[in-house]
């Protein structure tokens, strides 16, 4: 659209009064002179640079994942048999909500070890005791009494190892009078409030203190994931603000920080993984959609900001065209900092309040350039 732009013009400066003159009255191969109808044939506007700072943007590609520090895989208390499972995929849940049930075997025999212990203890706590009074009566030696102690001691430790077994199974410990009993049946509970993001369990199972039965995941807070490649890693840092948008709703950006940075990159791709935390209380964010993670930077450079039009690039110089009063425009090399869509920042070869040419600078680099190929004719 440009060339042909500038193709249009070049032909009507060629066709205007004063173009194709003698050459005594070209000016220098750096400069463009035009007359005041050839200033509007084009749109020509010029403006002052802006003193400001302009931060430029890193646009990355990314996903969105689950936060992995408010996601567990919520697996058996102990080995059994799926009798009942409550729990769907999707569903939120609350702090303590059943979510399965399983019949087992192993934490029967859990209390049944615990029984033991109980029993065992209690008869050597009174050996114990038994051997204390008859040694201090003379009766016994101490060595019986410290044997008896010692196995009391032992018969203890025993109890309260199979009292923290039931205690991590969610069994209340039973007592002396309390009879072994057959198969227990185990609730498996919601630790915390989420939503059930996987579920790998069926009424009828056999599964081990192994097995994955639920994956759930507090939703409320999600992550976008981001690839960085190794040229930009020196613009990435913790605290930074970043924006995040999704194809579901491209017209809305979400807002978050840089909230970690790996300190390997991924061999294969020869980027580094930088993450963003994202409040997601409406769930619009949904876990494996694809991410443009947008990061501003937090260190913007102090400069002369001039609209993106404004810069043209001529082999390898980068320049402006600057308004020198009556017609003219001396075309000056310049060093550009940071871009976005629409400014560029000046960071070099231009001084604040030189006029640059803000819309038509197109249109002089083509007229700039034919007649530097006319002059070396």
């Amino acid at each position: 659209m440009k060339l042909s732009l500038a193709i249009l013009v070049a032909s009507a400066l060629l066709s205007a009064p004063g173009i194709g003159a003698a050459a005594e009255t070209e000016p220098p191969a750096n400069e463009v002179r035009l007359t005041e109808s050839q200033t509007k044939l084009i749109q020509l506007a010029v403006a002052a640079p802006k003193a400001g700072r302009l931060a430029e943007p890193l646009v990355l590609n990314g996903e969105v994942t689950a936060d992995q520090d408010r996601t567990i895989t919520i697996l058996p208390r102990a080995p059994g048999i799926v009798r009942d499972v409550k729990g769907r995929l999707g569903q939120t849940v609350q702090p303590g909500a059943e979510l399965a049930v399983i019949e087992s075997s192993a934490a029967a025999e859990s209390e049944s070890a615990f029984l033991a212990a109980q029993s065992r203890f209690a008869l050597a706590k009174a050996q114990a005791t038994r051997e204390e009074g008859l040694w201090r009566k003379g009766i016994s030696a101490q060595q019986d009494y410290l044997v008896a102690r010692q196995a009391a001691s032992e018969a203890e430790a025993t109890l309260q190892a199979a009292e923290r077994k039931l205690q991590v199974l969610g069994l209340s410990p039973p007592s002396l009078q309390d009879k072994a009993r057959g198969p227990i049946r185990l609730p498996v509970l919601a630790p915390f409030a989420g939503t059930l993001i996987e579920r790998q369990v069926a009424v009828g199972d056999q599964v081990t203190d192994a097995s994955p039965l639920f994956r759930l995941s507090d939703l409320n807070t999600v992550w976008a994931i981001a690839s960085v490649f190794e040229r930009d890693i020196g613009r990435i840092a913790i605290g930074q603000t970043a924006s995040v948008t999704v194809p579901a709703y491209p017209g809305r950006q979400f807002e978050g920080k840089v909230t970690w940075i790996a300190d390997v990159l991924d061999e294969k791709t020869r980027t580094l993984k930088i993450r963003i935390d994202l409040s997601n209380a409406d769930r619009l964010l949904k876990p494996g959609s694809f991410a443009r993670v947008t990061v501003t930077s937090s260190d913007p450079q102090d400069a002369l900001l001039v609209p993106t039009d404004a810069i043209q690039q001529q082999g390898n110089e980068t320049i402006v065209f600057v308004d020198e009063g009556n017609g003219l425009f001396k075309r000056q090399v310049v060093q550009v900092g940071a871009r976005t869509r629409d400014a560029a920042a000046i960071v070099g070869g231009l001084q604040e309040g030189q006029k640059v040419v803000t819309n038509g600078a197109f249109a002089l680099l083509s007229e700039l350039e034919k007649s530097s190929f006319a002059g070396g004719d």
